[in-house]
């Protein structure tokens, strides 16, 4: 009796194991999935080529388009109305340089069932004409993204604001 019994706990307890290890990896491979997502996004946001038109009204109607395949339906309106995605136009425009990310890292701060939200730390880097690197600015922080139609798609840039104040007022 008392072997069945400790029988019967190894069983269980095996399962709960099993269990437990494909949930982990199921979150860990949803985690990856985001941060992809993520990173996709944040390099799409931030390359940009520097001309003379950048703020013209095709301009800016190409960038919405663009950015609107890493956005859910309610944060593209956001991010539109807010104009958060010409920041980054307005910010090469107003510098007269192009606009290229590098040492982009994301770091977990919570998972729920479908939603992610990330830390993100980037260095924006200005090129001037000719390609080379005028300014290294460190930018950070928080992307929450949802899970729509198994797409991870952002639902919220909580972005370095005084880091593109400082870009969009200062004229060099």
């Amino acid at each position: 009796m008392k072997r069945i019994s400790m029988v019967a706990k190894c069983i269980i307890l095996s399962f709960v194991l099993i269990t437990g290890c494909s949930q982990a990896a199921s979150n860990t491979a949803e985690v990856d999935d985001a941060v992809k997502a993520a990173e996709n996004y944040k390099n799409v946001e931030y390359d940009i080529k520097a001309s003379a038109d950048i703020l013209s009204e095709t301009s800016i109607q190409q960038r919405n388009e663009e950015m609107k395949p890493f956005f859910t339906e309610s944060f593209y309106e956001k991010a539109v109305n807010y104009r958060y995605t010409t920041l980054p136009l307005e910010a090469s425009q107003k510098q007269k340089l192009s606009l290229k990310p590098e040492n982009l890292q994301f770091k977990l701060e919570e998972q729920k069932k479908d939603i992610v939200e990330l830390n993100y730390t980037v260095d924006l880097v200005l090129l001037d004409q000719e390609g080379k690197e005028s300014q290294r600015i460190p930018m950070e922080g928080i992307l929450t993204l949802f899970e729509v139609n198994g797409e991870w798609l952002v639902q919220g840039d909580r972005f370095d604001n005084p880091a593109f104040k400082k870009l969009i007022e200062t004229v060099e």
